[in-house]
């Protein structure tokens, strides 16, 4: 503690004042951690303390603006697809005690330091910088980050205010010579809080860009990437793929529910919600009554997680699912656990980027290079009869975005449900779009949108007002617009081969294992 205690005095982190009278002072405490051994022993000299703000006492007067954007998983996805696609290098580095190093721009008082009390009880320390803790501590520095990526020549993505990107067409310094095939030299990089990734042309200019950032930070410099966000990133450099996984989350999640030895299932959901059979009376005995609710809370919260970070094929029972976190019964969390069976099958799932040609049927490998595809399914709500909207989007032969969702709208036919689909992948594709031509990355125009519905689409392309089109709301329409001026365009394909299938309803296995393998889903 005393170490830390020295550490923020020559940080000039606080300063010794009296309290207003119009002010309050917040309170801080000590927090503990622990560095173990493989085997769960805890490594002795290496304990941690940190004195942390008691942030939750602040009042309005003590911050501004609280809000830290982090790079969207998508734009991460990318980055590494585009990276994979054309042999770039991949680093990864981090920033120790991040917070400490942005400066406040409001005035914040503490009480003193437990343990180290001054000799004037009525003293009071004024915070300087970030403290962890604090309500603005991640906006603090994520101002200061902004400000230095600026300062080297780098600008901020205006659709992913995480991520930033720099292109010299000389170079910024002297230790630095242009690539030898001519391009221009290149730095993305997505940060999420104090861990970010660089993906570059040029390991003179990464180098470069550490130090630059170095002058202001602590900065450490993890080489090549092999784990980012709790992810494991593995590498076939010679063959142009990247593999993601999080198979060490999955066994992790298995051993939790005592689930490491179950009997494996091929498929994540094998009923429609409201199809489920009713649970047994004795089933998960070792469960009350009480906490059904808290332990299938903590479940889907684990489930969704994996579903967007690495595992879409349990996007859609994620989502499902999740519609009764409010109040799940013992048969909602017997089919939670139906998901972990599934996953206990297919730990070694890898999502992977950079693939040759995705296991497409042969109408949709035209387009793989960078497309999306976009599905339905019609009122298969029982309660509120709502339909199920998923899409998928490739870029560069690799599966970077994914989505299953409840519509809103109730819709009055399978043709109206396909089109709100066709409407929120419309979104998505919009924002895929403007970050790629954002950041020069190769796009099609126009830019391709694959249904398997065929008056879905006649809707789309006729500009008529129809008896069954004039109830659908006017937001909805849009997408016609985009279609009309050419920056996109639909196609059709068959319904078997509707990869997006696998977002809006369970499947039998042999189909599920058919759009799960076009996922890009493999076992290393």
């Amino acid at each position: 503690m005393r170490r830390e205690l020295d550490s923020l005095e020559e940080r000039h982190a606080f300063e010794r004042t009296m309290l207003p009278r119009d002010r309050k002072a917040i309170g801080v405490r000590w927090c503990y951690a622990y560095k173990y051994h493989p085997d769960g022993s805890i490594i002795q000299g290496k304990e941690k303390a940190r004195l942390v703000a008691q942030g939750f006492s602040q009042r309005p007067e003590d911050y501004r603006s609280t809000y830290s954007p982090v790079a969207k998983i998508t734009s991460i996805r990318i980055a590494l697809a585009y990276a994979a696609h054309n042999d770039l290098e991949i680093m990864s580095f981090g920033v120790k005690t991040a917070f400490l190093h942005a400066k406040l721009s409001t005035v914040i008082f503490c009480k003193q330091i437990l343990g180290y009390p001054e000799a004037d009880p009525s003293t009071i320390l004024r915070l300087l910088v970030a403290l962890y803790g604090l309500q603005q501590s991640s906006y603090e520095f994520y101002m200061l980050l902004w400000k230095l990526m600026t300062r080297i020549g780098m600008t901020r993505c205006e659709v992913d205010h995480a991520v930033f990107y720099g292109c010299w067409s000389s170079p910024p310094d002297d230790s630095i010579t242009m690539p030898s095939n001519g391009d221009d030299l290149i730095l993305m990089v997505p940060v999420h809080v104090d861990d970010g990734l660089a993906v570059t042309n040029s390991i003179p200019l990464y180098s470069w860009f550490i130090t630059e950032l170095s002058k202001e930070l602590e900065v450490v410099d993890l080489g090549p990437v092999s784990m980012f966000l709790a992810i494991r990133i593995h590498r076939d450099r010679p063959r142009r793929k990247i593999y993601l996984s999080q198979k060490s989350f999955v066994t992790d999640l298995l051993d939790t529910w005592n689930m490491m030895n179950c009997h494996p299932s091929p498929v994540p959901l094998r009923h429609k919600l409201h199809e489920l059979p009713t649970s047994p009376p004795n089933s998960i005995p070792d469960i009350r009554n009480e906490d059904i609710k808290l332990n299938f809370q903590r479940l889907i919260g684990s489930l969704i997680y994996l579903a967007i970070c690495t595992r879409p094929d349990i996007a859609y029972v994620a989502m499902a699912l999740g519609q009764y976190n409010a109040s799940p019964t013992r048969t909602h969390l017997l089919a939670a656990k139906g998901v972990l069976r599934y996953l206990a099958g297919t730990p070694d799932l890898s999502l992977t980027l950079g693939m040759d040609q995705p296991d497409l049927s042969t109408p949709v490998q035209g387009f793989a290079m960078c497309c999306g595809l976009t599905d339905a399914d019609w009122a298969t709500d029982e309660k509120d009869h709502r339909s199920i909207s998923g899409y998928c989007f490739y870029f560069l032969n690799s599966l970077v975005s994914w989505s299953a969702t409840k519509q809103k709208m109730v819709s009055l036919s399978s043709t109206e449900s396909e089109y709100y689909a066709m409407t929120h992948a419309m979104k998505e594709a919009l924002w895929i779009r403007l970050f790629l031509t954002i950041h020069r990355l190769p796009i099609p125009r126009p830019f391709p949108l694959l249904c398997d519905n065929q008056s879905a689409l006649a809707l789309i392309e006729s500009k008529a007002i129809s008896s069954r089109s004039k109830h659908i709301d006017v937001r909805y329409h849009f997408i016609r617009d985009h279609i009309s001026e050419g920056s996109f365009h639909t196609d059709w394909i068959p319904t078997s081969d509707m990869t997006a299938d696998i977002f809006t309803k369970p499947l039998l296995p042999p189909l599920f294992l058919k759009h799960r393998n076009a996922l890009g889903l493999i076992s290393l």
